[in-house]
């Protein structure tokens, strides 16, 4: 999830994106206000009229998600957690936490920021509710918009990892107990058993209707237990490797190649005979000037491969592939697996020092968390 994407806009510093599974959740949406909703609370509207008050609904709805997600962030982000950007998908939103927090205080007050912002929605559109009147199409959609805003708040306050109610939880109990992992495996744990919990209530209402709310029920909960224990793997892994500079995990056997390297020899001396993914290239200099996987051939013709060489071909990592050489390792382990990299370029003085794969911090993290 997330990998394909829509860039909406940014605001605040921060890049709104819309997973193409959102359009499963708006179409639902979509149907159910325009067929079915709006139908039976507004009478005597022409189609359009139903269309666009179906369209503003569903665009308020999500907005409000925006909200909610752009609350956590902004006040994450002044708690010292950095936060790039928010993702819309099918399940709701989730904004994408760069650094988790440092101490329980602030992750509670991250946390409660995003159901206070939909309590606060719900208090709005419940006014407009109230002082529409006999308005049928602005009292509906606003009674529709006050309700769901505090479904989606006291969703949220479940007390099961990764929602706002697990992270609020999981502070509560590090603040107590000082222990940062075993908060973090009850939390984690109670988010599994309201996961489970709510599979079973899903495939409870299959025996009765409607239908679509079991099957909506069974996915919700899947989601959440499958992100919970996915959280404390995660949680686990990165404990094991916090404190290492990721300096370490340097290749020390890199292949340097030079410019005039042909793309023939990389693929068959390089790729094929001695198995490597990634090349850096040097520049005349006898410094690091780029880096060259198989992916960057891929769309090179093989009939080209003898007269094409590392000059043509080579790049410079991009911000997301980049990382300061005094960085913690956790942060590029978080980074590989948030935006399924397959390396990052490890940058001192802003030259490339050399690369770190993902197959070498998976391996060692893999080794550390069994002594952990």
């Amino acid at each position: 999830m997330f990998k394909y994407s829509i860039r909406l806009f940014r605001i605040f510093g921060i890049e709104v994106r819309l997973d193409y599974s959102w359009f499963i959740i708006f179409a639902l949406f979509a149907f159910y206000f325009g067929f079915y909703y709006f139908p039976s609370v507004i009478t005597g509207l022409l189609l359009w009229q139903y269309i666009v008050i179906t369209l503003i609904t569903v665009i308020l709805f999500f907005l409000s998600v925006i909200f909610h997600e752009m609350s956590h962030s902004l006040v994450a982000r002044k708690r010292g957690m950095p936060i790039k950007k928010i993702s819309l998908f099918i399940f709701g939103g989730m904004a994408h936490i760069e650094k988790e927090p440092e101490n329980p205080t602030s992750e509670f007050i991250m946390s409660i920021a995003g159901p206070a912002s939909s309590f606060l929605l719900a208090v709005i559109f419940g006014a407009i509710w109230q002082l529409s009147g006999d308005i049928a199409v602005i009292v509906e959609p606003a009674k529709y918009l006050t309700l769901i805003n505090i479904i989606l708040g006291a969703f949220n306050l479940l007390p099961g990892f990764p929602l706002d109610g697990g992270r609020i939880l999981r502070s509560i109990i590090w603040k107590a107990k000082g222990d940062l992992r075993k908060a973090t495996f009850i939390a984690t744990t109670s988010g599994r058993i309201i996961g489970f919990m709510m599979m079973a209530g899903g495939f409870l209402m299959l025996f009765f209707r409607p239908y679509l709310n079991g099957i909506w029920l069974i996915f919700i909960g899947w989601f959440l237990q499958s992100a919970a224990a996915g959280s404390y793997r995660q949680f686990i892994m990165e404990n094991s490797i916090k404190g290492t500079k990721i300096e370490e995990f340097l290749k020390k056997d890199m292949p340097v190649i030079e410019p005039e390297t042909s793309v023939y020899r990389i693929v068959n001396e390089y790729f094929l005979k001695k198995h490597f993914s990634i090349l850096a290239v040097s520049n005349d200099e006898g410094q690091l000037s780029g880096i060259i996987s198989a992916r960057d051939i891929k769309g090179i013709p093989r009939e080209q491969w003898k007269s094409k060489n590392a000059a043509d071909i080579v790049r410079t990592p991009d911000e997301k592939h980049r990382i300061n050489i005094e960085a913690d390792a956790a942060a590029a382990f978080r980074r590989v697996l948030k935006d399924r990299l397959n390396y990052i370029a490890v940058m001192s003085g802003g030259k490339l020092a050399g690369f770190v794969t993902r197959e070498d911090l998976l391996r060692f993290v893999k080794i550390q968390s069994q002594f952990s």
